[in-house]
């Protein structure tokens, strides 16, 4: 690839760019990451890449040949691998490029683009995303570097600053919501759908509180087993909802399901056989596991990502104090990042220097071809062959630095 012809950059969709409707069509759960990555490799111009798939943000890190569009590519993968025009959408999608691209990731990786801003769970996922797409050998030299100083960014700022401290995630703050009005109630149950690192966590969290029984309900029945084994609960498949929805006065899901797996029907159903009941549920799923329309029922209260977002920006002073400090961590391994990146684009991987001085040098070998003693010959060859390896090794440096 000649130089300058090629650049780093993001595109995707986040909690502040699109709605939970619009993002969940777009969702990868983690059984689709792995052939997601394997895909949008393969796409022509794409040279190496990784995606980054969370409830609040579907995004994609790529090398790119500079004649393509990189929106164009995200749909194309979306159109091969679900069948879905997403062109609708392309002013919801954001793009960055080389240095803001670098510095998107670094924010993101530091919570600070977060939904709850500090969130710690994001830089886990970071990690999953990029260990996903080394496995299939869709990130090279550039998204190499660039994750790995993602995490360091991740760590510097959640240890040197009180980016940290409080409810960093969105499972921590939806327990923190949830707590006082599960105080409220006398022994209430409470029913966990799904056995995702979210349910982990939010039941980790309630296990402090007394009094509470909890339910483990998950498509693999022996995966709610697990759970239910470790808080002394019970276990079943998701084909006993209904009666255990019954017994509930908490829900909370966080499945990887594509569809609802609770219908408005069934919850108005249950609101007319027992008028008396009432019903908490926390929906952190995208798309929602729940179909009813919020406060639809006058004895089920349903709160889902977007409430939770709301309770956290009342909450955020502490964390918001930390920004500054963040953002001069940022901008010094931002700084670091792109004097490596400066020169690393005009290296021999990717400007195609290799390519063009093993033509030369066959093109001028070429006329002395059967002119001269075969050991003459091959000794020339291997003298030229060393010759060309010894300029590859020197850096060209320019003085205009990447968009």
């Amino acid at each position: 690839m000649a130089a300058g012809q090629w650049y780093l950059s993001v595109c995707g969709v986040n909690h502040t760019s699109t709605t939970v409707e619009q993002r969940a069509p777009l969702q990868l759960s983690r059984d689709d990451i792995a052939e997601a990555h394997s895909r949008f490799s393969r796409l022509t111009g794409v040279k190496e890449s990784t995606i980054v798939a969370t409830c609040n943000r579907i995004e994609f890190y790529a090398v790119i040949d500079r004649p393509y569009d990189i929106f164009e590519h995200v749909a194309a993968f979306y159109a091969e691998s679900r069948d879905l025009d997403i062109s609708g959408l392309r002013e919801q999608f954001y793009i960055r490029k080389n240095k803001h691209a670098v510095d998107h990731l670094f924010r993101v990786s530091a919570g600070i683009d977060s939904m709850i801003l500090g969130e710690n769970q994001i830089l886990g996922q970071i990690k999953e995303a990029y260990s996903s797409a080394c496995r299939v050998k869709a990130a090279g030299k550039i998204i190499h570097r660039l994750f790995h100083q993602g995490f360091r960014v991740g760590k510097l700022v959640r240890t040197d600053t009180e980016m940290g401290r409080g409810a960093c995630s969105v499972s921590s703050a939806s327990m923190e919501f949830l707590q006082p009005k599960i105080e409220r109630l006398k022994n209430p149950a409470v029913l966990f759908i799904g056995v995702s690192k979210m349910i982990s966590l939010a039941a980790e969290s309630l296990h402090q509180l007394e009094k509470v029984h909890f339910t483990f309900a998950n498509r693999t029945l022996e995966k709610a087993r697990q759970l239910a084994v470790k808080y002394g609960a019970d276990a079943y498949p998701l084909s006993e909802l209904p009666a255990l929805l019954a017994r509930a006065d908490v829900v909370i899901t966080c499945t990887g399901a594509t569809e609802p797996i609770v219908s408005s029907k069934q919850l108005q159903l249950l609101a007319r056989e027992m008028p008396e009941k009432r019903l908490i549920i926390i929906d952190m799923a995208v798309p929602r596991d729940f179909e009813l329309e919020k406060r639809s029922l006058a004895n089920i209260e349903l709160y889902d990502l977007e409430d939770i977002g709301q309770y956290v920006r009342e909450r955020q002073k502490l964390r918001e104090q930390a920004i500054p400090r963040a953002e001069e961590i940022i901008e010094r391994k931002l700084s670091e990042f792109m004097y490596w990146f400066d020169h690393v684009r005009h290296e021999p991987l990717y400007n195609g220097l290799a390519e063009l001085f093993e033509e030369i040098r066959r093109r001028e070998l070429s006329s002395l071809e059967g002119k001269l003693e075969p050991e003459l010959q091959e000794k020339l060859d291997t003298a030229t062959r060393r010759m060309v390896d010894k300029l590859l090794q020197v850096k060209i440096r320019t003085s205009s630095n990447p968009e």
